[in-house]
């Protein structure tokens, strides 16, 4: 279940992200960025409290959790935020490879926090997985373009936090149940940046416009989060945001479809490496 769970998250995070490049050309970076947290808010309230009406959720909270969930939403505020801003500024399939090297971060990062010790072998597949991903972020013709250079560096910052806060998801789930964890995380993270948004018209205005399409990505928000937390689990975080890097397969096709972003026969060549190195992972710990 846990490595199902990593598997139907990696779906969401790329539809997420598709989504997110589209509503990149009406909205700034900062407001997606908050949309993409407040928006995923009443499904989190209505799942919480349908599992508190079945009885699976005692909404218990330890000092311990409530650091853990400051912790991960200051680390997310600005992962998403750079991730938001970099969509703006480079194709959706770079932007999301480049996020790819996350787990590397993990591999430092997780024995640090969590005290989780990939093994050797783990660490080569995890490594593998980025190495299929690099392979797919360079491209000459690239290496001149200011703007596509200013996204891959948004991107890479992103990666940056988006391990620490995986770290800290990991830790959150040992201490509270997902759907709670991720309530609570997506709750103060849009709490954060609602000053930033709610003194200006044209952002305001501009959530108003892109409503519908917000409401969209606040359910894939939740169903990527909730799954993701849920694998964290069973399984140590280099190993599962590994195995969700699939989701850049997902991306590099639909780069292609919608945006007719280009070079695509050799990022897929390249995307065939990601899948040695996440199938090595599944094969590994699950």
């Amino acid at each position: 279940m846990g490595l199902f769970a990593a598997v139907l998250s990696a779906v969401f995070s790329s539809s997420k992200d598709l989504l997110s490049k589209k509503l990149s050309f009406g909205l700034d970076g900062t407001t997606s960025t908050y949309a993409s947290f407040s928006y995923a808010l009443p499904y989190y309230v209505v799942l919480l409290a349908a599992q508190v009406l079945l009885g699976e959720e005692t909404l218990t909270l330890s000092r311990t959790f409530l650091v853990l969930v400051l912790l991960r939403s200051v680390t997310d505020t600005f992962a998403e935020g750079m991730k938001m801003h970099a969509f703006t500024h480079g194709d959706i399939s770079v932007v999301s490879m480049v996020f790819s090297i996350s787990p590397v971060f993990l591999l430092v990062t997780s024995p640090l926090i969590t005290g989780d010790m990939p093994s050797p072998l783990g660490a080569a597949a995890v490594l593998l997985v980025v190495a299929g991903s690099l392979a797919m972020v360079y491209r000459p013709a690239v290496a001149h373009g200011t703007g596509q250079q200013r996204g891959i560096l948004l991107a890479l910052g992103a990666s940056f936090f988006f391990s620490l806060n995986s770290c800290f998801d990991r830790l959150a789930v040992k201490e509270g149940r997902p759907v709670l964890a991720g309530f609570s995380m997506t709750l103060l993270s849009a709490l954060f940046l609602f000053p930033l948004v709610v003194r200006r018209k044209d952002r305001l205005e501009a959530l108003r416009s892109h409503r519908l399409g917000l409401l969209a990505r606040g359910l894939l928000e939740i169903a990527f989060m909730v799954c993701k937390l849920y694998a964290l689990q069973f399984a140590q975080a280099p190993y599962v945001v590994g195995v969700m890097r699939l989701s850049l397969l997902f991306s590099i096709i639909g780069g292609r479809v919608f945006f007719g972003e280009p070079d695509f026969p050799r990022r897929l060549a390249a995307g065939a490496l990601i899948l040695a190195g996440a199938s090595l992972i599944a094969y590994l710990e699950w």
